[in-house]
Parts: C-alpha cells; structure tokens; sequence
C-alpha cells in the first residue's frame, strides 16, 4: 500500500469510530512512519490511536487493563476496528516525554533520579504473576515482538537475539522497550506515566537493561544504575552479559549506519 492511501486509511478508520475527530496527525516526536496518530475529539478529549496486529491489539488492552487495576501509572487501552484492521487508542498524555526533558538538559541529578523511578516502575512489574496479567498467546518479549509492526532492523536477527538472552537468564514480567520516548514526565522531571504496552512482556532483567541502558543519556552512571536495581529486587543482574549486549549494540548501529549511507549513495 501507497504511503498516501495507508494515510487515508488511517484516517478513515479514526473517524469510522470517532466521527467527530479533528486535528489527526503525528505526534511531537513519533518516528513519521509509524502507524500512530493523535486526533482531537470532542468528548474524549485528545486521544492516541495506535494501529497494530490485531493480537497485539489484544493482549495489550488485556495487559493495560489488569496493570492499571493495580495501580500502574500506564495508559487504559480500548481496541477498534476497520476492515481487517485493529487499532488501539488512550487517552493522550500532554506531559512531555522524558526524551524531550533531556533535551532542554535540566541537569544531571534530576534525569538520573528520574531513572531510578522507572526502575522502581520496572522491579515492582518483575514482581508480578504473568497469571495475573495476562494469559494470552505471545507471552515471551520475542513472541510479541515477532509479531508487532517491521523496525529498521533486521527483524529476524533481532528476534533470534531476544530469544536467546531470554533462554540464557531467569525470565519476569517486564517493561523491554523503557527508551526515553516512552517516559512521561511531570513538568519537574518527575516520572508521570510509562506508555508503549507492548513492550511489556516475559523476558530476561538483563535484557530489559540492555534496552534501557541503550538509551540512557548518561552512560558513565550506567553501574551506579544497576546499582540500584540491585538493591531493590535484592537480585544480582549479569554485568558482564549486559557490556556485551551493549558492545554488540554498538556494532549494530555502526553497521546500520554504514548500510544507510552506502544506499544513500548509490541513491
């Protein structure tokens, strides 16, 4: 499909359930070719509408119902469809994000402390039953992801990666996809709500570090932050596995990069 007629099908698909809705674009500092829209509507307010799988649709809306009963600061998911396609949509959060807190640099002290309560965020997620959460097909992070839209990456590899480090570590319910985009932040850097649901499923705690740590503006405290979760699950994460991860991370980007420019110049 044509970017042009995938845009006018998601927009026809937004208004089939919110016929009211106004103002359907992308939101500040989501990737452009990501099926994700914010629109404006009269009852709701401003909403997100976010189309994926139609498993993904449901085991997220399945995940953020029984989190958020718990008390966790995420967004409460309804699902929708058009045709053959299933979107979700939240509330939106008008609070920025802390990728876009970073940037205005308010100091160290305060982004790393803003760390610490999205590790609180992620230990007490460790903690709980998968049965209470969710008990539906696609439990393990590479299931999910196996499934879920195609990323600028080889998808496959990926995959292969996710599954081998969630074989080789004790697997818990986490958050895998904890990069600054996805943490709202109150207007003094506060933690206020994590977002992206589909980033939470089993996996290893190294590999949800990994993931983290891949985005984490402050590298030299990367220790000082295993640090902490170490003392507030009382467990030992795997260091040496996750300098690795994050090495061979480092050569995937580079190699992504190379990959970009040379097709940019046969371009």
């Amino acid at each position: 499909m044509e970017d042009l007629d995938k845009h006018t099908f998601f927009h026809a698909a937004i208004k089939n359930s919110f016929p009211n809705a106004t103002n359907i674009r992308t939101p500040d500092g989501c990737t452009p070719n990501k099926p994700i829209f914010l629109a404006d509507t009269r009852k709701r307010g401003p909403i997100i509408c976010k189309f994926v799988d139609s498993r993904i649709a449901t085991r997220d809306k399945q995940v953020s119902e029984n989190l958020t009963r718990k008390g966790f600061n995420i967004p409460k998911i309804n699902i929708h469809g058009y045709f053959a396609q299933w979107y979700e949509v939240y509330k939106y959060n008008p609070n920025p994000t802390l990728a876009e807190f970073i940037a205005k640099l308010p100091g160290y002290d305060k982004i790393f402390d803003t760390y610490k309560q999205v590790l609180d965020f992620q230990a007490r997620l460790a903690d709980c039953s998968l049965d209470e959460i969710y008990s539906s097909g696609g439990k393990y992070f590479y299931d999910v992801y196996k499934i879920s839209p195609t990323v600028a990456r080889p998808k496959a590899l990926f995959n292969a990666i996710i599954k081998a480090t969630s074989q080789y570590h004790n697997v818990r319910l986490l958050h895998c996809d904890l990069h600054p985009a996805n943490i709202i932040c109150k207007k003094d850097g506060t933690l206020d709500q994590i977002i992206d649901v589909t980033g939470i499923a089993l996996a290893s705690e190294e590999f949800a570090m990994i993931s983290l740590l891949d985005g984490f503006p402050l590298p030299d405290m990367s220790e000082e932050l295993m640090d902490y979760y170490d003392s507030i699950t009382h467990r030992k994460l795997d260091r040496k596995f996750i300098r690795a991860g994050l090495a061979a991370r480092k050569i995937q980007k580079k190699l992504r990069a190379f990959k970009n420019d040379i097709a940019a110049r046969i371009k």
